[in-house]
């Protein structure tokens, strides 16, 4: 029987905290009994482990500015018409993100793997591939801590069908880094957003079609996440697909991953992550 969740923690020289993270992916929301294993160790990678560790604990608690591993300056976003009144992108410079990683450097993100998943920084992109067609999701996840902020990615899907789908989480947090919110866009062209609890997951927005997202394998979408207090807002290619609210978690991380419900091995390969700061 595959576990419910599995975690891995590693201090990537200095800059990459990854954590692997599957809970099950469906409602009913009731807690999921987990077992979790941790470790803590200064190699850049390090598979899951079957056993628990003394500790499963940080005993390092690594803090990080943006501009420790950024690269920030002019870099142009999607290209967008003029943002429609009450756009909750009013105000940013679009053009110009306060963060950028455009995965040209190795170990920003960690990468964890496994029987289930792997996550692994290749050729300057980041590479998400869920091995096992289920409802488990392994992400994983950078230092950068935020609250209210606006992210873009942008995502490549290969063979995929259905809701084979992709996605970003964010303000990932907890002992475990299994609590976040997470939106994904599916093969077929739909969106959803989720909240993770401890091994537990709440459905906040349910798959929803929109024709903003290009369908099909083998595509490209621009992914745009904003959190704005206990405002969650869809944004693909440039276009405000919808929005929840939910006030559960304030700030945290960051998390990519791949997930496969009809095509074993599905993959996705990310890359141009960029963070704007939301104004007080």
């Amino acid at each position: 029987m595959r576990p419910i969740l599995s975690v891995s923690l590693t201090l990537a020289v200095g800059l990459a905290l990854v954590a692997c993270n599957r809970p099950a992916g469906e409602p009913p929301p009731d807690l999921i009994a987990t077992m979790v294993a941790a470790t803590l160790t200064a190699a850049p990678t390090l598979p899951s482990s079957p056993t628990s560790p003394p500790s499963a604990t940080p005993i390092i608690t690594p803090s990080l500015t943006p501009t420790d591993t950024a690269t920030p300056g002019p870099s142009p976003s999607a290209t967008l018409p003029e943002l429609a009144p009450g756009d909750p992108r009013i105000g940013l410079n679009l053009s110009a993100p306060d963060f950028k990683d455009d995965f040209s450097i190795r170990y920003k993100w960690g990468e964890p793997s496994s029987d289930g998943a792997t996550n692994v920084w290749e050729d300057g992109r980041y590479r998400t591939t869920d091995h096992l067609t289920d409802y488990y999701i392994t992400w994983s996840t950078t230092l950068l801590d935020v609250g209210n902020i606006y992210i873009e990615v942008t995502a490549e899907i290969g063979d995929c069908s259905g809701r084979d789908g992709y996605g970003v989480a964010a303000r990932v947090s907890g002992d475990q880094l299994n609590n976040g919110y997470t939106l994904e866009f599916s093969c077929d062209g739909a969106y959803r957003i989720r909240k993770f609890i401890e091994g537990s997951v709440q459905v906040l927005l349910n798959w929803t079609p929109s024709e903003a997202i290009l369908a099909g394998p083998n595509m490209e979408n621009r992914m745009g996440f904003l959190a704005d207090g206990g405002v969650l807002y869809a944004i693909a290619n440039g276009e405000v697909l919808g929005q929840v609210e939910d006030v559960g978690f304030a700030s945290g991380t960051f998390g990519l991953f791949a997930s496969a419900v009809n095509t074993p091995g599905l993959t996705t390969y990310f890359d141009d992550f960029y963070l704007w700061y939301l104004q007080p």
